[in-house]
């Protein structure tokens, strides 16, 4: 199990799902995917989707054509994260306020104590 969270629980594997969803089943090239992600490295997006491409929740068609044209695509197992993510964006947005409001106050807590933040 922790292995398949790996895959989809890291800093740009909910972005690059997202943009993948918004296609609604279109196939997206590289670079539109870099370009819509704000601050992924072309290393960190090769990266992500290697790993959503191992684990079979991203389809990658490479076209025999100069310049290379690679596209990438949600496959039916990489669909079915989707209400998953969805219900996971809806709890965020009714208690993100309350997780940052926790994290203030234990931040002041522990610098009252006198703790390394």
């Amino acid at each position: 199990m922790r292995s398949t969270l790996d895959v989809i629980a890291n800093k740009w594997a909910v972005p690059v799902f997202v943009e993948l969803v918004r296609a609604k089943g279109e196939p997206l090239r590289f670079t539109q995917l870099a370009r819509a992600i704000p601050g992924i490295t072309q290393k960190e997006l090769t990266k992500q989707l290697r790993e959503m491409e191992a684990a079979g929740l991203v389809l990658r068609k490479v076209y025999p054509v100069v310049p290379p044209k690679v596209e990438y695509t949600l496959t039916q197992l990489g669909w079915s994260l989707d209400p998953v993510l969805d219900a996971l964006a809806r709890w965020a947005a009714t208690y993100g306020n309350v997780v940052a409001d926790n994290q203030a106050r234990f931040m002041e807590r522990r610098k009252a104590d006198g703790a390394d933040p």
